[in-house]
């Protein structure tokens, strides 16, 4: 039974796990912000040190209309079961965006075998990144040994990860460095041949990993670089790319959003 809202988690169609379920609407939370402060001797208000944001979660609320308590139970569970997979989760009214890695924080429980037409609902909360992000990515190709680049980011909350491959051209790269808006990261000591690649990414969206043709390259990492490449969302960001031999570079940036 399909109704006007559209639930995807992993790829997967909420309402395709049974033709009896029915989205009835769909809710979200504000996100989960911690702030740090601090008084000022005798003043009113506050010093503002820190934030961050833990989680956002979406609510879906749906209903199984199944007369039989033993068929209706096993939809449920079936529900359950696509929830406790976790994954991207996708809504239509956000089109163009998805919640990276959400988890089930909770699932749908039958409170009352008898008035089987009640609502259910459960719960999803984002894991690493507590923003939704644009589902297609903004991205800027450099080649050269010293070549620079703006790039007009969407999204309108923090900071953007930016990824980078960086493929070899013709002769053997030792050393390069990579700057993002006010980030950078140096290489030395690679042995980066032609038409090879090095990939800079991260592991669950948060974790800063480099990789020399498929090996991993962190010890090439020099003193004072970033522990991640990032460029604010909603503005026009510097990125460049110095090597001491020619190579093409591909930036990678996915908008974030609240």
């Amino acid at each position: 039974m399909i109704s006007r809202y559209r639930v995807s988690l992993g790829g997967v169609q909420m309402d395709s796990l049974d033709s009896n379920l029915r989205i009835l609407d769909v809710g979200y939370s504000a996100p989960d912000e911690h702030i740090t402060a601090s008084r000022v001797a005798n003043l009113d208000g506050f010093s503002y040190n820190n934030k961050y944001t833990e989680k956002q979660a979406v609510t879906i609320t749906f209903e199984l209309h199944i007369y039989s308590i033993a068929d209706r139970n096993e939809a449920c569970q079936k529900v359950n079961a696509w929830a406790a997979a976790g994954g991207n989760l996708t809504v239509n009214e956000r089109d163009g965006q998805f919640l990276y890695n959400v988890r089930c924080e909770q699932y749908a429980t039958i409170a009352s075998a008898r008035n089987w037409t009640d609502p259910l609902t459960i719960t999803f909360s984002t894991t690493s990144i507590p923003y939704w992000i644009s589902s297609t990515a903004k991205t800027l190709t450099l080649t050269g040994t010293a070549e620079a680049g703006t790039l007009v980011m969407d999204g309108n909350i923090g900071n953007a990860l930016v990824s980078a491959t960086i493929t070899a051209s013709s002769n053997t790269v030792t050393s390069l460095q990579v700057t993002a808006g006010s980030t950078s990261i140096t290489l030395s000591g690679l042995s980066l041949a032609a038409t090879k690649s090095l990939v800079i990414d991260y592991i669950n969206g948060r974790y800063l990993r480099i990789r020399q043709d498929g090996v991993d390259a962190m010890s090439k990492m020099t003193a004072g670089s970033s522990d991640v490449l990032c460029i604010p969302c909603n503005a026009t960001s510097y990125l460049e790319v110095i090597a001491d031999n020619a190579v093409t570079t591909v930036f990678t940036v996915r908008g974030r959003w609240l």
